[in-house]
């Protein structure tokens, strides 16, 4: 469906958007890739599950820059307790997603784009939802279907970008302008901007 292409694309955008500006994360990623794969070996769906580093990348990209920060919104049919709450039939319910991948006291330095998490003390966390701090999919029963097909598509795009290119602000700029626009339930870039990609000679 439209919303799961789109949610994806944001996702692709950020993820440019944080290697561009982040060229150390982006050439531990290409190095990677070189070592594991070889140099000029494009990266294919089975290869995403071998590169650690670029799993990485991918979550922190989504738990940094949440495509839907608040979730889809739910509702509840009959009334429920919920940690001592009363929580009326037909409450429309939004899951504050982001801050929970964000909130300070859970994670360390969460301001920082820092694939690095995800491997040494978030290293069992995924985002299938085995992790209440980390829900960019939801959980459960009505979470994203999509997961299936957004978490290939990332590290493929993203993987490739880096294989094949080296990604670079605009000539005169040091970095990207990462400024949030957000929509009714979205999170996406404010400015779009046009990159240098430098091909890499193999």
């Amino acid at each position: 469906p439209k919303p799961a292409i789109e949610t994806t694309l944001w996702s692709i955008e950020w993820g440019i958007a944080e290697l561009v500006n982040h060229p150390e994360i982006q050439q531990k990623l290409r190095n990677e890739l070189d070592t594991i794969l070889g140099p000029g070996v494009q990266v294919t769906e089975p290869d995403t599950y071998k590169l650690p580093y670029l799993q990485a990348v991918v979550k922190e990209t989504l738990r940094l820059r949440m495509a839907i920060p608040l979730l889809v919104p739910h509702m509840n049919l009959n009334d429920a307790k919920l940690a001592g709450y009363d929580i009326p039939a037909e409450s429309k319910i939004l899951v504050n997603a982001w801050f929970l991948a964000n909130n300070p006291k859970q994670w360390k330095r969460p301001e920082e784009f820092r694939p690095e998490r995800f491997l040494e003390e978030e290293a069992n966390v995924e985002a299938n939802g085995n992790d209440f701090r980390y829900l960019p999919f939801g959980v459960g029963r009505r979470s994203c279907p999509g997961i299936i097909l957004a978490l290939p598509i990332l590290g493929i795009t993203l993987g490739r970008l880096v294989q094949n290119f080296e990604l670079m602000p605009p000539v005169g700029q040091a970095k990207l302008d990462t400024s949030e626009k957000g929509g009714q339930f979205s999170l996406h870039i404010l400015k779009h901007s046009t990159i240098i990609a430098k091909p890499r000679v193999f």
